[in-house]
């Protein structure tokens, strides 16, 4: 046969009869050589090597791309491809192994073209043919990153449903200690009160300051539990708000007061910067002192002793419809916090990934606790309609850049009906 074709020959996917009919003849001698390289040369992974495409489905891959040249129509042929890339991804292929199987069906159709025809007559039928193959090389390529892509996106969608199902077990676990915890510590606090009420006088000091021991234990478990009943509450969001009115300057020096003594003993000097008149919002006064108790926590635990911190409260208008808000911020000069941690840090759990950090003392310089107070604070800011947020130059240990804590409060001056952060512009696409 040295006939040359007389059909337009251009690299397109364009009717070729004349190609069809030789690759149809000529199928057998194509096929086999074609599927026994394939099959002799499979790709591994590890050392382990992966099942080739069947024989059935490269010999109907083969059947389709003739009948697509004959009829000038690919639609059977571009499905055989898509089902072989998409057979071929799931068996461990990658994308050029895959186009390695079109490479050596190419390889063998120009050798037999060879054998049969002159050089110019099988250059001018490869010509022809090189237009669809380029097509079903591109055609390889997309199907096999939409593969990758919705592959990749499954996986995503389990992490996060496992992470989801994990996050719901920890808030579970949560909810359940600490009120399986509540009943025995309440025992505990009673019978130690008793013990510290009945040795105050005597003259067995050693009994005393066990008693006294106790019942600090059992105060600071007592944190602990009202901690992870509050976690527990912002998850299931049940956390229930008292609102009245409440001064805001009043929280702040009660705040600073009840933590004098864990001050003093860090040699820390917290004040609380002058303030302009700030009338009375509504808001739930314990929640909230709750909330800025964490965070003043937190700012004495990242502070060196010897540090500064400073906390400053004052009223802002927050839109041209003279909606105001009360900023309240807790400065200080302590080692600060990584840019890509200033979200983290109001997540549970989140904390020093060093367990010889951790420390049952909230202020104990860089100790780490259980990674609630935080989280506890952002969600009370939440319940109330405001925001939270932390800005800080960086970590150092040595040159200290400290941490500012942000947070905005609704300036309520009546009980409010409606309390939300869109009606103040504070969701996160304001």
């Amino acid at each position: 046969m040295t006939t040359t074709p007389t059909s337009p020959l251009r690299p397109s996917r364009a009717q070729h009869p004349d190609l069809a009919r030789w690759l149809e003849l000529k199928s057998r001698m194509i096929c086999d050589k074609w599927i026994a390289r394939v099959d002799a040369n499979p790709p591994s992974v590890s050392g382990v090597r992966l099942d080739p495409p069947s024989d059935t489905q490269l010999r109907l891959l083969y059947a389709n791309l003739c009948a697509g040249l004959a009829e000038g129509r690919y639609t059977a042929f571009d499905e055989s491809v898509s089902r072989m890339t998409r057979e071929g991804h799931a068996n461990g292929y990658r994308l050029t192994d895959l186009l390695d199987v079109i490479i050596a069906l190419k390889d063998h159709i120009w050798e037999i073209l060879l054998i049969d025809f002159s050089h110019q007559a099988a250059l001018a039928f490869m010509q022809a043919l090189g237009g669809t193959l380029d097509n079903t090389f591109r055609h390889v390529a997309r199907v096999y990153h939409e593969a990758v892509q919705s592959r990749l996106s499954s996986e995503l969608e389990e992490a996060q449903e496992r992470l989801s199902t994990l996050d719901r077990a920890k808030s579970t676990f949560l909810n359940i200690a600490a009120h399986e915890l509540k009943t025995p510590l309440t025992l505990i606090q009673g019978y130690s009160d008793i013990l510290l009420g009945e040795l105050s006088d005597a003259p067995n000091q050693r009994a005393a300051a066990i008693a006294n021991g106790l019942a600090s234990g059992a105060r600071r478990l007592q944190q602990i539990v009202d901690d992870m009943i509050a976690v527990s509450m912002i998850d299931s969001e049940s956390l229930a708000l008292h609102l009245q009115p409440t001064s805001i300057p009043h929280v702040l020096h009660v705040i600073v007061h009840d933590m004098k003594i864990q001050m003093e003993d860090r040699q820390l000097e917290v004040a609380i910067a002058p303030m302009p008149p700030i009338d009375p919002i509504y808001a739930d006064p314990q929640r909230l002192y709750d909330a800025l108790m964490h965070v003043a926590s937190n700012s004495i635990k990242f502070t060196p002793d010897g540090g500064h911190i400073q906390i400053a409260a004052h009223v802002i208008k927050l839109n041209e419809r003279d909606e105001k808000v009360v900023e309240i911020t807790v400065a200080d000069d302590g080692i600060g916090i990584a840019a890509d941690k200033h979200e983290r840090i109001f997540e549970k759990f989140f904390g020093p990934a060093d367990s010889m950090h951790h420390s049952s003392s909230r202020t104990k310089f860089k100790g780490g606790g259980p990674g609630l107070g935080l989280a506890i604070a952002k969600g009370i800011i939440d319940a109330h309609g405001g925001k939270i947020w932390a800005e800080s130059p960086g970590y150092d240990e040595v040159e200290r850049p400290g941490t500012t804590i942000h947070i905005l409060l609704p300036m309520h001056v009546q009980s409010p009906e409606v309390r939300g952060r869109h009606r103040l512009g504070l969701d996160e696409n304001a």
